[in-house]
Formats: C-alpha cells, sequence, structure tokens
C-alpha cells in the first residue's frame, strides 16, 4: 500500500501558525518540515544525521486552509508542469479507478480562483485549464510575439535616458532603481505609457493597492465608515484599473503592438493588461534585473564578468552573456513557485531509498521552484554560479524562472528575457563601471557565490513573497568611465 502524506495538526491555531511561517519564509519553513518530515520516518539510529537522499522532495503543510504537498524535487516539477503537453510522464502515475494521467489531473483554476479571481478577473488566461486554454494560448502567442522586435527601439531608448539620470561617483539602490526601470518599460511596453503620462502614475498607485491587498495576511473584504480592509481596498483598485484600461485600450491606434484589436477583444485585453502591468510582474523583473546586475558586475572574480562580455566581442558575447543570465534565472528565480490541485488521486515518485507518495484529490500541489532549480539530480554543482553552464550543448534543462516548461509557461517570457538582455547589454557596452560588495550570507547564497549557505541566513537576508529579493538595500557605486 502506497504512503499517504501524513495529515499532521490540521487545527485552526496550527493552521494559522504555519501560514505564517510561510509568508516570513518559504525556504526556512519547506526546510524545516522536510527535515522534520524526514526525523519522524528515519529509520537511523538517534543522533545519526540524514543523508541528501532521506530528506523527503515532498513534504506536507497546511497553508491558508489547504492541505498541501510542497514538490522540490526538479524531475517532479517538470512532469508536473508537462502534463497535457502528450509527452510520457515517467515519474508521475495516476491510480484512481485505473485512470491515466490527463491535461487537468493539475489544475489551475481551483488552485488560484480564491486568490487571484478578485485581483485578476475573468476573461483572464492565467486561470484557464484545457480545453478552453489551448485556443487562447494560441492567440495570446500571436498577440505577443511581435513585441520584442516592435519595441526594441524604444525599450533601448527608455535604459539609455534611465542609466544617464545616475550621476556619476554616486550610489544607487541596485533594487529600486531596477523596480523603477521595470515600471517604464513594461507601463511603456503594454500600454505606451511615458513617465510624463498622467495616467503613469495613476495605474502605478493602484497596481501597490491591488498588491498589498492580494498578499495581505487579513484576506477578508470588509468595507465600513471608518475602516476598510486591505483586500476591500484592492478590489476597489482593480475595478478602477479594469474601467481605466478599457478606456485607455479604446483609444488606442495599431501602433501598439499588444493593443493590436481584433484577435483579442477590449474586455479581454484590459483584464489581461491588469496582471501583464501588475506591481509583482514589475517586481519580479526587478529582481531579475537585479541579480543578473550583481552577477555581471560583483561578482567575485577578476575579470568581472561585463568585461569578459565585453572583451568576447559581438557573437560570442552575446552567447556568454545568454549563458550567465540563464544560470541567474536558475539560482534566482522571482517567484518561488507556483500552485496546482490535484484532481484525481495521483502517485508521486521519490528519491531512490524513499517510497512513492499518494497525494489525494483536492489537494494542492505547490511546484517550490527555488530548490528544484538546485536539485544536485539534476546540476553539476548545484548551489554554485557557473558562468558557462548554458553554453554546454549538453545542457538543456528548462529552468524554472518562467515556469518552467508544458502548455502553461509563462505567458511573457520572450519578452521578459528580451528586457533583460537589452537591459543587461546596455549597462554592459555603457562608459560605465558598478562597484559594491554583497555581505550579507543569505544574499550570497541566492545568488550562487557562496554554497552550502543555511535557511537561516536565506530567511534572515532574502524577502520571498511576492517575489524574491534581498530584504536590506544593495547600494552600488556608479563610475562614468570603465576604467
Amino acid at each position: 500500500m502506497l504512503p499517504r502524506l501524513p495529515q499532521g495538526d490540521s487545527s485552526l491555531i496550527s493552521a494559522l501558525s504555519q501560514s505564517l511561517s510561510f509568508h516570513s519564509s518559504p525556504e526556512s519553513f519547506i526546510s524545516t518540515r522536510a527535515r522534520n518530515t524526514a526525523a519522524l520516518h528515519s529509520s537511523n539510529a538517534a543522533g545519526k544525521e540524514e543523508t541528501a537522499s532521506q530528506i523527503p522532495t515532498v513534504v506536507r503543510a497546511r497553508i491558508l486552509n489547504r492541505n498541501v504537498a510542497v514538490v522540490s524535487s526538479h524531475r517532479l516539477c517538470e512532469d508536473i508542469l508537462r502534463v497535457g503537453n502528450g509527452e510520457p510522464q515517467k515519474t508521475v502515475t495516476a491510480i484512481t479507478m485505473g485512470e491515466m494521467i490527463g491535461p487537468n489531473t493539475f489544475a489551475i483554476r481551483p488552485a488560484y480562483h480564491e486568490l487571484m479571481s478578485d485581483f485578476f478577473p475573468p476573461p483572464n488566461i492565467l486561470l484557464l485549464d484545457s480545453p478552453d486554454h489551448a485556443a487562447k494560448r494560441k492567440a495570446w502567442d500571436e498577440q505577443l510575439s511581435s513585441i520584442p522586435a516592435e519595441t526594441s527601439i524604444e525599450v533601448q531608448e527608455i535604459v539609455d535616458d534611465h542609466i544617464k539620470s545616475w550621476p556619476s561617483e554616486s550610489t544607487i539602490d541596485l533594487y529600486e532603481s531596477m523596480k523603477d526601470l521595470s515600471w517604464r518599460v513594461l507601463l511603456y511596453i503594454f500600454l505606451q505609457l511615458r513617465l510624463t503620462d498622467k495616467k503613469y502614475s495613476v495605474v502605478e498607485s493602484l497596481q501597490e493597492k491591488l498588491l498589498r491587498g492580494q498578499f495581505s495576511l487579513f484576506p477578508v473584504s470588509i468595507h465600513t465608515p471608518f475602516w476598510r480592509s486591505p483586500r476591500s481596498k484592492a478590489i476597489e483598485a482593480r475595478r478602477e484599473l479594469q474601467k481605466l484600461l478599457k478606456d485607455h485600450i479604446s483609444q488606442q491606434d495599431k501602433g501598439c503592438p499588444f493593443l493590436q484589436k481584433g484577435k483579442i477583444d477590449e474586455d479581454e485585453l484590459a483584464s489581461n493588461a491588469i496582471l501583464f502591468t501588475s506591481s509583482i510582474a514589475v517586481k519580479a523583473l526587478a529582481s531579475l534585473l537585479t541579480a543578473s546586475l550583481l552577477n555581471l558586475f560583483l561578482l567575485p572574480c577578476e575579470p568581472t564578468l561585463a568585461s569578459r562580455v565585453r572583451k568576447e566581442g559581438s557573437q560570442n558575447g552575446q552567447i556568454l552573456l545568454s549563458s550567465i543570465l540563464l544560470e541567474t534565472e536558475r539560482l534566482s528565480p522571482p517567484v518561488v513557485g507556483i500552485m496546482r490541485r490535484a484532481q484525481q488521486d495521483v502517485i508521486l515518485a521519490a528519491p531512490e531509498g524513499q517510497p512513492p507518495i499518494l497525494v489525494p484529490a483536492g489537494w494542492d500541489v505547490w511546484l517550490y521552484f527555488v530548490s528544484a532549480g538546485r536539485d544536485p539530480a539534476a546540476y553539476e554543482l548545484a548551489d554554485t554560479f557557473l558562468p558557462e553552464r548554458f553554453i554546454s550543448a549538453n545542457e538543456t534543462r528548462d529552468n524554472f524562472a518562467f515556469g518552467g516548461s508544458g502548455p502553461k509557461v509563462c505567458l511573457g517570457r520572450g519578452v521578459i528575457r528580451h528586457i533583460i538582455s537589452t537591459v543587461a547589454t546596455k549597462i554592459v557596452d555603457a562608459d560605465i563601471r558598478l562597484e559594491g560588495s554583497v555581505a550579507a550570507e543569505g544574499v550570497r547564497g541566492w545568488l550562487g557565490w557562496d554554497s552550502g549557505v543555511g535557511v537561516d541566513a536565506f530567511a534572515r537576508d532574502l524577502k520571498q513573497l511576492p517575489c524574491q529579493r534581498p530584504k536590506e538595500a544593495i547600494r552600488i557605486l556608479v563610475h562614468r568611465g570603465r576604467g
């Protein structure tokens, strides 16, 4: 008989405590529960440390009043994401009534509906499952396909203008600077809004209110004459955004590639524009840009990676830069994971020496990308940043910064990668040097500069929700001239 995940304490106090702990530090929460589960089932003698193969890659939790199976194995995450893609599943097998894995075995809508439907209302491709998703996905892929080429010059101009705003021989807060740049780029690409447009600051302010309500630890909408909950404020902000964006879209001509009408109607464009220009999208882009620039300019090596990219010349330099950016995605994904809900009993394979685990129908399956991207079963020197890792033709694994692979891979992956490559190239090629240091142990571990960093350091030095980034500002000195 296959073992089920242990039920544990499902009391209200325990569930609230677990939710708070997870919100504070997913890394610490999951690692602690994994080790507690290993200790509970270990046959080792007392006091003997467990080996890596004995640390569970699936652990049980009770978060936001849900039964959750948290998955941290690269292979399992990859298989679950590819369900519905027509590929054979070697490590995931459904057993209910002898049924095979189907495209909706791990469903998106029931997992996200309660958390997201109030903030990103229909029609929204994010909350669609098969068969509705496939047709919409094709139309959206076509809608977004021309954006990198058609907005390339404007994005470069925005980046140039942003770099020029850095005073020579002064310091900048790198993450805050990248967040400002991310707002500028995303609001231009998706809405053709410039920093000087009146709507720019309105959209930014409403999106910030929406995010605070979405991730509030008080997930109840209360509206009284004297007090309103963050969720209530967020829902009102979403309504204002939806109206503003619909009016804005109706006034656009065909000059904006994202807002071209015909294939997708205005209501759907407006609903999805809320997501594409959301604070979480901005923070995710800012997180990846911050990590990428830290690696390019501050990684402890001589010469710097930025200097190496310059010296390699145009073609080889871009190959090396691409590898550096992919390695940054692998080690420092901005979004720590995604959710699915099991629609039937499913067996999840376990590492050698552990029995497979039965996840009951109705449980959430949370794919924890932070651990999956550092799985030693998938990557050599998994905790270490290796600039040339993705130059090798043998390294073809999908990283999870954009949801891995499969039918639900992030719609904006091509657009965001183009933005990051453009920003990195412009700053590397600019007549500037960025200098500074990263002392925080957890941040160095997040970047892959130091291996074996403990979860306590990650919890202390990183903010993980809604997006991973250093808790404390990293001050960077800007020099004009490469020296």
